[in-house]
């Protein structure tokens, strides 16, 4: 379906941004899930601009009650959305948006479980490659990557076996002493879970 709905997104994209803006959580979920599968799509980059800034308005927003389970999974679905055009449409990111830092401030993501698992690997992945986005100014973002993927690690709803490996490597490649440095930032659960991959 992705790039044979192309004709039909100068109808439909306009109806998914003002979904985004309803208050309610399950029509949100299927308009920023959408954003996330046309955003890797290169004709996309005509809207991505108005997707960067809505999202992340919503993003920058208050965050649902704990009781709008409805709310919590189109929040996720949100940062997903974001997730996804500032890998693949950041050349288009309005100067005033600072997308990575919007979506690591929301990770990890928790409400929708096939959301997390799939941005959980793509964030481990990124990191393996030294994303620059994703690290920010001077790896100004790695304790909170950091700190998210321990979260994450061996949660079978949040994250996959092969994250895990993945989340596994990234912890034991890293010089003990940035370890160290970023250690303030992990809770004492993730500091454990963290001195259980390094034994």
């Amino acid at each position: 379906l992705k790039e044979q709905s192309e004709p039909t997104w100068p109808v439909f994209m306009p109806a998914v941004f003002e979904c985004l803006a309803e208050k309610d959580g399950d029509v949100r979920t299927p308009a920023a899930y959408a954003i996330s599968l046309a955003a890797p799509l290169p004709k996309f980059g005509e809207a991505a601009p108005e997707a960067f800034r809505r999202l992340a308005q919503i993003l920058s927003g208050p965050a649902p009650k704990k009781r709008d389970e409805s709310g919590k999974v189109a929040m996720d679905n949100c940062v997903s959305a974001l997730f996804a055009l500032a890998r693949h449409q950041s050349a288009l990111c309005p100067p005033d948006v600072p997308a990575w830092q919007v979506v690591v401030g929301k990770l990890p993501i928790q409400d929708d479980e096939d959301e997390a698992k799939k941005v959980h690997k793509a964030v481990a992945e990124l990191l393996l490659e030294q994303h620059a986005g994703l690290l920010g100014p001077e790896q100004a973002h790695l304790g909170k990557v950091l700190s998210a993927l321990a979260e994450v690690y061996k949660q079978e709803n949040l994250c996959n076996e092969e994250t895990d490996a993945l989340i596994l490597r990234i912890f034991q490649m890293l010089p003990r002493d940035n370890l160290q440095k970023l250690a303030s930032g992990f809770s004492e659960k993730q500091q454990k879970k963290i001195e259980k991959m390094l034994s």
